[in-house]
């Protein structure tokens, strides 16, 4: 396919731009200088103790269904995704353990996680015994939900 030479600087501006934005200010500084990001990661975990009732989730947003995915003890579902640049990007899973359920968690919208998980590009949610955990380095963990 042949593009028009008046639109070459255009693209190669946005092939720029996808390289620079996407890498930390100095190679030697920490993630967290990031200046913006385009894709992002979510990890929805199981971290109960034992396999006796799997995690049950169900994501979507407003243009992708992704699907329901059983998850048994340490096990992960992982998505991937380009934000985008027109319309809000908004993913929402239901979380179901047993008896217990947690529907439209929201796990991932532009301006609330773009921002938190904006230095590590991953979104890390994990459901235990006692609720829903979030975290932007699967390290520090924060209970944003109870069961």
């Amino acid at each position: 396919m042949a593009y028009s030479s008046s639109l070459a600087p255009f693209f190669c501006m946005l092939l720029l731009a996808c390289c620079v934005f996407q890498t930390p200010v100095s190679g030697a500084e920490s993630v967290d200088k990031v200046i913006f990001r385009f894709r992002y990661k979510v990890h929805i975990l199981n971290g109960f103790a034992n396999n006796a009732k799997p995690l049950i989730i169900s994501c979507h947003s407003n243009d992708d269904d992704l699907g329901v995915h059983t998850l048994w003890n340490n096990q992960e579902f992982l998505f991937k995704f380009i934000v985008h640049f027109v319309k809000t990007t908004h993913f929402v899973c239901d979380f179901n353990w047993g008896s217990k359920s947690l529907p439209n968690i929201s796990v991932f919208k532009n301006g609330e996680e773009t921002h938190t998980c904006k230095g590590t590009g991953n979104c890390f949610w994990k459901a235990a015994e006692d609720g829903i955990y979030f975290s932007n380095n699967d390290q520090n963990w924060e209970k944003k939900f109870d069961w």
